[in-house]
């Protein structure tokens, strides 16, 4: 059975749900409050928590302590969308590939 860092699945888990809690409030904090769907929720709950789970790795790389792994995954989750681009262009370098653009609908 591998060894499991139960401490370091908590951080995980919270920064995912602060991440997701970050963009629940940019949700409710919309200045164009069109009706939302679930879907539409569920999408954007997805990318929020998939941006902070991005952020966690990146702050993790970085040797950040758990309080600022914390900020930057709900920091990331309200910037959702935006966060991916921004950790895509230069991760594309590193890899020699050009991320492409994404397009809101």
């Amino acid at each position: 059975m591998p060894n499991i860092d139960v401490n370091r699945v908590w951080e995980t888990v919270i920064a995912v749900l602060l991440a997701a809690a970050g963009g629940f409030a940019r949700l409710l904090n919309m200045k164009n409050k069109r009706r939302m769907r679930g879907g539409r929720i569920l999408s954007e709950l997805f990318v929020s928590s998939f941006a902070g789970l991005m952020v966690l790795l990146l702050a993790r790389t970085g040797g950040l302590s758990g309080d600022w792994i914390g900020l930057v995954s709900g920091v990331a989750g309200w910037v959702g969308p935006r966060m991916m681009d921004l950790i895509l262009k230069p991760a594309g370098k590193m890899l020699g590939i050009e991320p492409e653009e994404a397009k809101d609908e």
